[in-house]
């Protein structure tokens, strides 16, 4: 192997480790849940995007040990191959009907629906608004779609009205709903206003409101102005978070999907989730639907949380969701936070750039339905030893 090379990764290391931007992996040799064992140490985990506890369900391990028998592990192809099973249909069919678009089609994750889906519908002819603080995968996304575009500041709604003159074939926005770092949960009928004012097309990542807000029908909850989705909007869901499981979905109209299998480069060229992934999603599915138990649990865990935090003095974000950061800015000031907490028994990792903008590193605390009463009043304590009070 080159020398050369080797020093430069060598010289890229040794400049993270200086700045406080190395990053490290740690092994979990636990179901993921409020509790999980690394290192030997069971820790309270507030570092988990499982906010319904459903990875460790019961009718969900159930569902999978029922149809890894008849489907096996992996999916063994891509989709337009062999790898598509009746799970996936049955799974696409479903979340159409409950978010109510006409169609659905299943990624292997969130990144490669919006690393694919985005440049597969929009090229050089068109226009792209996307939010400042989106998630790398929709940045990559927009970039890759070789459209012309431009952020705007975050949480605010565009105007389209200088680009009016521009010859643009299609103008698209794109957003997230609940913000992956941030936990804000956008205005998406005031986005969705302003792209159907300007003939253009809203794209929404549903990733952490998905199974959460909008009654678990999340973005798709709250957009909904009749009994179907508007066809000039764009959703995915991941099945990570609120469903526990693995992959991600684009929803939207029959045109839409059927394109997207012709073009979605991330589609056609990767393999299909393994079927078991499928159905632990369709089991947690059916539960998102039935049961809103565990969504109260949730934000009454929530509510719980930034009570006693702010009457402990923590300054908290506005934030109504799971994610709950708390931001300190400094990498090195961070970065101490996250290793006392971990002292006293708690999972939390610092978050710092290049994932947040620089001056904006964090302890990203996620509340799930999992987590008790005590759990939080003991992390909230523990925060306010090293930080209202100092360490």
């Amino acid at each position: 192997m080159s020398a050369k090379f080797l020093r430069r990764v060598s010289q890229e290391i040794s400049d993270l480790t200086q700045r406080n931007l190395l990053r490290t992996l740690d092994a979990r040799r636990s179901c993921q849940g409020g509790r999980i064992e690394i290192d030997g140490r069971e820790l309270v985990n507030f570092c988990s995007n499982d906010y319904l506890g459903m990875s460790s369900d019961k009718a969900v391990i159930q569902r999978v040990s029922e149809e890894v028998k008849a489907f096996g592990v992996g999916s063994g192809s891509a989709s337009l191959l062999s790898g598509r099973s009746s799970l996936h249909e049955e799974l696409e069919k479903k979340l159409a009907r409950f978010v109510g678009t006409e169609s659905a089609l299943i990624f292997s994750s969130g990144y490669l629906a919006n690393t694919g889906g985005i440049p597969a519908l929009m090229g050089r002819k068109d226009f792209i608004f996307h939010d400042r603080l989106n998630h790398a995968s929709l940045i990559d996304g927009v970039l890759a779609s070789n459209a012309a575009q431009k952020r705007y500041p975050h949480g605010r709604v565009p105007d389209f009205s200088g680009f009016a003159s521009r010859k643009c074939d299609v103008k698209m926005l794109v957003t997230e709903s609940v913000f992956s770092m941030d936990g804000d949960l956008v205005d998406l009928n005031a986005l969705l206003d302003e792209a159907l004012k300007n003939e253009g097309v809203l794209y929404v990542d549903d990733a952490h409101g998905f199974g959460i807000v909008g009654n678990g029908k999340g973005a798709a909850g709250i957009l909904h102005q009749g009994p179907k989705m508007p066809s000039s909007v764009l959703i995915m869901i991941t099945f990570g978070k609120a469903l526990g499981s693995m992959g991600a979905a684009l929803l939207g109209s029959n045109d839409v999907i059927d394109l997207l299998v012709q073009k979605a480069r991330t589609y056609i060229y990767d393999t299909a989730i393994p079927p078991i992934c499928v159905a632990a999603a369709l089991e947690a599915l059916t539960a998102v639907e039935a049961c809103s138990k565990r969504r109260e649990s949730l934000f009454e865990n929530i509510d719980f949380f930034r009570r006693h935090a702010t009457v402990a003095g923590i300054q908290l974000q506005d934030s109504n969701s799971p994610i709950q950061p708390i931001i300190f800015g400094d990498e090195e000031k961070t970065i101490s936070v996250a290793n006392h907490l971990m002292k006293k028994g708690f999972y939390v990792r610092p978050i710092r750039p290049p994932t947040v903008p620089p001056g904006t590193s964090r302890i990203r605390l996620t509340l799930t339905s999992s987590h008790s009463q005590e759990d939080i009043l003991r992390l909230i304590q523990a925060i306010k030893d090293v930080v209202v009070s100092g360490p």
